[in-house]
């Protein structure tokens, strides 16, 4: 975690002017974050140690973002990958969010709350869309306040690619008002996701040891955007009070949250299981 500077006026901005806070209780304000979603790429040694690594769009990011994620992912040591038996050296994509929120004292602190490895939106081992994804329809009081959110999906796809069951695992709003409020608009936000999603229809993956699996998992983020609050560009800061995640009713107790469920942009259909490299813990740490 870094102490922010020259940046806390920026989230203050942001915190001020890019969310509704209609009616929004002191203790739902300072559950809102200012965060951006940082991609790029991680060279792994045979060792497992961190050879190098490189951000997607560096020319876009804060410095203090930079900083802090180029200090992070020098600590970083990973169970060294394998081929064959043998250890190698490899490189793995990353999907990391950096949060900066208020602290007690009244500064701003900037962290990174989640990461993600593996091929991200490119992993041949999963399903694939077939087509495109219907959008969800943008629930209508939602849209008539002004009230933006980020649904995080879990789907399970059966061998004939459709959906067998699917799961909202975390709703983030954009916008700050009351809990009872709050908990409405996550579930508008959820359950028209939810509906859609039953529709969607998805190829079998075509490379690695899941072809021949009877189920996938995959995860799908989907944006909503108010007409007047469009979508931010990568690098810029953006404004949400996050929602609490709920368990994955069908995973095993091996198949544990390998990451942040809000750690990966929007956009794209992602691996729910720990495909990518593992990422070890600090030394001391269990």
């Amino acid at each position: 975690m870094a102490r922010l500077g020259t940046w806390g006026l920026v989230l203050v901005l942001v915190l001020l002017t890019g969310m509704t806070h209609a009616r929004a209780p002191e203790e739902v304000r300072r559950q809102v974050e200012a965060s951006m979603v940082v991609t790029g790429s991680v060279d792994i040694e045979q060792d497992g140690s961190v050879g190098g690594h490189a951000f997607d769009k560096a020319e876009a990011l804060p410095k203090g973002v930079v900083d802090l994620v180029d200090h992070a992912i020098n600590t970083w040591r990973f169970e060294p990958v394998t081929a064959d038996g043998k250890a190698i050296a490899a490189r793995s994509r990353f999907s990391l969010r950096v949060v900066g929120k208020q602290a007690d004292d009244g500064g701003y602190t900037l962290r990174i709350a989640g990461v993600r490895f593996g091929k991200g939106n490119a992993d041949e081992s999963i399903p694939q869309r077939r087509g495109r994804l219907a959008a969800p329809r943008y629930p209508e009081q939602a849209a008539h306040r002004g009230v933006g959110g980020t649904v995080y999906l879990v789907l399970r796809i059966g061998r004939e690619g459709s959906v067998e069951d699917v799961i909202a695992q975390q709703v983030n709003l954009r916008v700050a008002a009351s809990p009872k409020d709050m908990e409405y608009f996550r579930k508008q936000f959820a359950d028209t996701c939810i509906a859609t999603a039953r529709r969607w229809r998805f190829d079998p993956p075509t490379q690695g040891e899941a072809t021949t699996a009877s189920s996938w998992s995959v995860q799908v983020p989907v944006d909503f955007h108010a007409p007047d609050h469009p979508p931010v560009s990568y690098g810029r800061w953006e404004a949400y009070v996050p929602g609490p995640r709920v368990p994955v009713p069908w995973r095993t107790n091996a198949e544990a949250d390998h990451g942040s469920a809000d750690a990966i942009a929007t956009g794209g259909v992602y691996s729910d299981s720990d495909n990518g490299p593992r990422l070890l813990p600090p030394a001391g740490q269990g």
